[in-house]
């Protein structure tokens, strides 16, 4: 409660007790309040929109996101760039994917890669080379130990597994350059893959 001092004519002074103001914060206006809702609800439907996409991304089927290779171009310059038959593949079917393929030659040295997607999504190689036969091995399953052989179409090929957790390889050594088909492929696979091989 304050005082009011007021002054008549007669030079007397009057005084007068006053209420105290009230302070009264601003309430938030209506306009402010349906702005805070938009952005909520603007905010709800990104977050779904986000959560969509995760979803699909997540529930993708693998094999979509497969880059299956041409590599024709690549095996036909290996084929004359070797003095030793160049194997691809041939009759596997449409469910092997080949993902890369290239071919070197470094001072005589010809190697050879080609890399797939078996159907049951795993990894399997051909590498050839026709320089030196450790340094090659090495390059591929270092440390691997030989787990007795297997016949393939008539062809007698060395089986190699460990080195690495699942790595396995099926070995053929030949005239003038070694063959292996190798990856995280069961020895089925592989053994499916080497039966398919064919030189040009």
């Amino acid at each position: 409660m304050g005082i009011a001092r007021s002054v008549g004519e007669d030079g007397s002074v009057t005084e007068t007790p006053t209420e105290p103001q009230e302070s009264t914060a601003s309430a938030p206006t209506p306009r402010s309040r349906e702005t805070v809702g938009d952005m909520v609800r603007s905010m709800s439907l990104v977050l779904v929109v986000v959560a969509v996409v995760v979803l699909l991304t997540v529930r993708a089927n693998p094999r979509e996101l497969v880059q299956q290779v041409d590599y024709s171009v690549q095996l036909q310059q290996a084929r004359l760039a070797a003095a030793y038959d160049v194997f691809a593949p041939v009759g596997l079917g449409g469910r092997w994917k080949a993902t890369s393929a290239r071919g070197d030659n470094v001072e005589g040295v010809v190697t050879w890669h080609l890399g797939l997607v078996t159907p049951a999504e795993h990894y399997a190689a051909v590498e050839q080379s026709n320089g030196p036969v450790q340094a090659f091995l090495d390059d591929f399953v270092a440390g691997a130990t030989k787990s007795g052989a297997v016949t393939v179409s008539g062809v007698r090929w060395q089986r190699l597994e460990g080195g690495k957790p699942e790595q396995r390889a099926l070995l053929l050594r030949g005239r003038g350059v070694t063959t292996m088909v190798t990856g995280s492929a069961t020895f089925s696979e592989l053994g499916t893959l080497a039966s398919a091989l064919r030189g040009g």
